[in-house]
This record gives structure tokens, C-alpha cells and sequence, in this order.
């Protein structure tokens, strides 16, 4: 992994943080059948949490669960729903239809900042904002009506997640990236811990270590994907991420036995092709 380009250095931990990504899907997606979405996040960040936490603590760094309080609750309970909500919404839809909500997050996100942080939005972006919610009701047109609710939690559960990443990048100013990663783990952790001990269903050793794995590669992951935001520019690697759907696709069919329909793969080129045209407008802009 030796190479004097910034750019093809992060591009490299990029690629490791996509398969450990794909693969923490795939554990996801096999779970998910037998346990409720809850005890699976539970899990997750509970092993998240007995390996940051002692690297947190050893660091005396502990003083930042004193810092910031009620802005990290508040990333915390948008985290908590973003997480249950996708993990549901993994076990309803097929991963090519989950990865095409999953394009409307730049949309959700600006629409977030026009309204919340009063940011002003070009012509070009409420163009795309609008394409991209109309090619969503086009994937999802002939599907029955129960997927298409699924598909507004899903749409839901991403307004959670993108309110939590501006709330993060906040917070990226005054904290370090570990301490934003352990706040995350721990208060995800007791967030989860009383609906899932509640609905509690006893895993077997197997599913044990599948749990247990999911929150390694979680974490992982995300650490590769900071390093990668680190070393590369991020609208050299933005237009990577649009191409993720391809390794779900394929994996939802080899794995999964899923076959996306017409609509799907429309309305996810549709919006791929928008994204890709906004991010080469937005880069000759600057």
C-alpha cells in the first residue's frame, strides 16, 4: 500500500473499508431472520464498545463524556433509530433496493441544511433532490403497498442517520475521531440494551460469533473509511461511493437468491447518473 498519490492511498483504505462494509451487510442480512433488528444493533455496539472504550480510557481521554453532552445525546438517539431502522429495512428488501434509498442521502442531507441550518441550495441540487425522490417512487411503484412503507421508514431512518453526520461533522471541530467513535458505541449500547434485553432471543454459538463479528467489521470499517477521508480528497473518493450498488447487486443475487426488478435498476441508474452529473458540477464550480 506504498504509493506517493494521496488520492490512490485513501482510495486503498477506501476499498478495504468497502469489504469489510459488504461483508458486515452480508452477516446482517443472515440475522436479521432470526432476531429483531434491536438485538442484533445491541450486540454490535456492545463489542464496539469493550474495544474502544479501554483505548479511550488508557489515552486519558475519558474526560469527553463530559464535553459536549446534550449534542452528543441528541447524535446519539438519530444514530440508535438510523441503525434499528436500516437493519429492519435490510431484513424487508432486497440489498440492491436498500442501496438505492441509500442514494437519496445527499437529497435528505441538503434538504436538512436548507431547513435546519438555513444553507442555501443552487438550482442544480433542487433539480437532483427532485429527480432523486421521483426515481425512488418509480422503483418502488409496482411493489405492494407494505414494501412501499418500508420504503418511507427507510427513507425515515436515513433523515436520522444524515441529521447525526451533520450533527458529527459539529462535533469533528471540538473532539478527535475516536472519542466521536466511542461516544457513538457506548451510547448506541445503552440505547439498544433495555429493547433488546427485553425482546431478548437466546443466539446459539454461531450466531454468537456472527453478532460478535458484525460489530468488529463495523468498527473496523470505519476506521479504514476515516483514514481513507484523511489521506484522499473527498470529491475525488465521493463519486467512488456511487458504485456500491454493483458489489450489493451481486451479492444479493449470488448470496441472497434476490433478482432486482426493471423498476429497481431504472430508478437506481437514474439516480446514480444524477449524482454523478451534480458532483461533476459542484467540482468545476470550485
Amino acid at each position: 500500500m506504498i504509493t506517493k498519490n494521496p488520492n490512490i492511498y485513501g482510495l486503498q483504505f477506501w476499498l478495504l473499508n468497502e469489504i469489510f462494509m459488504l461483508t458486515h451487510i452480508i452477516l446482517v442480512k443472515f440475522l436479521v431472520g432470526d432476531f429483531l433488528p434491536i438485538q442484533i444493533v445491541f450486540i454490535r455496539t456492545l463489542s464496539s464498545t469493550i474495544i474502544l472504550l479501554p483505548v479511550v480510557l488508557s489515552r486519558g481521554d475519558g474526560k469527553v463524556f463530559k464535553e459536549n453532552i446534550l449534542i452528543n445525546m441528541l447524535r446519539v438517539g438519530f444514530s440508535s433509530a438510523a441503525i434499528t431502522i436500516n437493519f429492519f429495512t435490510i431484513s424487508q428488501l432486497q440489498l440492491a433496493q436498500v442501496s438505492t434509498i441509500g442514494y437519496l442521502r445527499p437529497a435528505v442531507m441538503s434538504l436538512i441544511a436548507f431547513f435546519f441550518l438555513k444553507e442555501k441550495q443552487s438550482r442544480v441540487r433542487w433539480l437532483m433532490i427532485f429527480l432523486g425522490f421521483i426515481a425512488i417512487w418509480y422503483a418502488f411503484k409496482p411493489e405492494a403497498s407494505e414494501l412501499k412503507l418500508v420504503a418511507l421508514l427507510a427513507i425515515f431512518g436515513m433523515f436520522c442517520g444524515s441529521s447525526a453526520t451533520i450533527i458529527q461533522k459539529h462535533l469533528s471541530s471540538k473532539m478527535d475521531n475516536l472519542p466521536l467513535m466511542v461516544w457513538y458505541s457506548v451510547g448506541v449500547c445503552i440505547v439498544s440494551a433495555p429493547f433488546a434485553l427485553y425482546f431478548w432471543s437466546q443466539p446459539n454459538l454461531t450466531q454468537w460469533v456472527l453478532m460478535i463479528l458484525i460489530g468488529l467489521l463495523a468498527t473496523t470499517a470505519q476506521f479504514f473509511y476515516i483514514k481513507a477521508f484523511r489521506n484522499a480528497e473527498a470529491s475525488f473518493l465521493a463519486p467512488m461511493m456511487y458504485f456500491h450498488i454493483i458489489p450489493v447487486t451481486i451479492i444479493g443475487f449470488l448470496i441472497f437468491s434476490e433478482v432486482p426488478s426493471k423498476n429497481t435498476l431504472i430508478g437506481a441508474s437514474f439516480i446514480l447518473f444524477a449524482l454523478i452529473v451534480l458532483t461533476v458540477l459542484e467540482t468545476r464550480k470550485k
